[in-house]
């Protein structure tokens, strides 16, 4: 008896340890090797354990009238069982991943055992959709060695969550779900609910939630809801981009930098302005030292683009400027803060573009400008789907844009 304790205890225990604790603190809790948020402006809505023919057909009917599309994780045998249903996803424009051939979770499955189980699923899938599924998403979260390499080898992208309501619980109210998950929000979230699965009655709370969900993102976040999308980037550019994204947060927060809308291009803030003195055409003293003006901002995570090529980047950027600044004019003479503020400016590397929109351009004198410059070549850098490659012909030297409001009037109103 002792013996064999013994062999358990030196053999057995390790091995469990590296097939089960090591795959579930790196990928489940860490997010290393899968991927918990997105990078994208947006937040995904994802949906796991259906179809179910009851209450998936009320969530696409929700997710059709507020026009939004999310990500479904089927478990294939389910699937099977309704093939209207997954065929309707499809159709609907929504993006199908595969949560297993059935519900278990993984610490439940030896190595042939998984293989076979996951296997079976995406063919399963597949043949029902007319598409292999690209993620996977295991039951619970849980993962094991097995799973992982083999997630590994068919290429394969595993996708967890950064957010989640606990609405398979029955007591779970759609007031107590949005309560729990609207502070956590940010961009590049990924939203986990339930269209099946859980407590008897559980997912009706999700259908009930999703309108109200909806709204608040797009209302009072102002943020948009995206299709789930999963770049191509290294673990290093990831964990660049997350503390890049820390300093930014604190950017934004400290200067009372604010949005205008869900995908606008710019955001805006008031502040001191620093000098030299701005004149209009006339000769009339705009803003001098120590004036409050307007502050426009790029929003970064809007410069995110499937495009490799700069030059189409660049023309998508001036077509989305296009569409911004109409709504960021509509926002300042809508708004009590800055009712009163003559001149709005910024200050970029990209400032060739910025005459068509009405835009004067000058010198940036300060000791900033090369700490500006340098910020704004690591922004193109982190935001650019090919690494920014092209900032060498972009310069040194940060120049100083403006508009005044009636010239934003003229244009945009």
């Amino acid at each position: 008896m002792n013996n064999f304790l013994f062999l358990f205890l030196y053999f057995f225990i390790p091995i469990l340890f590296f097939y089960l604790i090591i795959p579930e603190i790196c990928l489940h809790i860490l997010g290393w090797g899968s991927w918990k948020r997105q990078y994208t402006s947006g937040v995904a809505l994802t949906f796991d354990d259906g179809p179910d023919p009851n209450f998936t057909p009320l969530i696409l009917d929700s997710l059709a009238k507020l026009g939004v599309k999310a990500t479904f994780f089927l478990v294939a045998e389910k699937a099977e069982n309704h093939p209207a249903l997954v065929r309707r996803i499809v159709q609907e424009g929504h993006t199908i991943g595969c949560h297993c051939y059935a519900h278990r979770h993984a610490w439940t499955m030896g190595p042939m055992t998984t293989i076979r189980y996951w296997k079976k699923g995406l063919a399963s899938i597949k043949q029902l959709s007319g598409h292999e599924p690209e993620y996977i998403r295991p039951p619970w979260g849980g993962v094991n060695l097995a799973f992982y390499l083999w997630c590994k080898l068919r290429g394969k992208q595993i996708v967890h969550w950064s957010i989640q309501g606990h609405d398979w619980l029955h007591t779970q109210t759609p007031e107590k779900i949005l309560h729990e998950i609207l502070p956590k929000i940010k961009a590049g979230s990924i939203i986990l609910l339930h269209d099946s699965g859980g407590d008897f009655g559980a997912p009706q709370n999700t259908v009930e939630l999703l309108p109200k969900l909806v709204s608040e993102i797009y209302q009072n976040l102002k943020l948009p809801l995206v299709e789930l999308e999963i770049p191509n980037w290294s673990l290093y550019r990831r964990i660049f981009f997350r503390l890049w994204e820390q300093w930014e947060r604190f950017y934004v927060w400290y200067f009372h930098i604010q949005r205008i809308d869900p995908c606008n291009l710019f955001r805006l803030s008031l502040a001191r302005y620093k000098g030299p003195n701005l004149y209009d055409h006339k000769g009339n003293l705009l803003a001098a030292k120590g004036d409050l003006i307007g502050e426009i901002h790029l929003d970064s995570l809007q410069l995110q683009f499937h495009e490799q090529d700069y030059r189409k980047i660049g023309v998508k950027t001036l077509q989305l400027a296009r569409k911004s600044f109409p709504v960021l004019t509509k926002f300042i003479f809508n708004s009590p803060d800055y009712k009163d503020i003559k001149v709005y400016l910024g200050v970029t590397m990209l400032s060739k573009a910025v005459k068509g929109f009405g835009f004067h351009v000058q010198d940036y004198h300060s000791i900033f400008s090369r700490m500006t410059a340098l910020f704004q070549k690591i922004i193109i850098k982190i935001y650019h789907p090919g690494g920014g490659r092209e900032t060498s012909s972009l310069g040194d030297k940060p120049k100083l844009v403006w508009i005044t409001r009636d010239t934003l009037a003229e244009k945009y109103l």
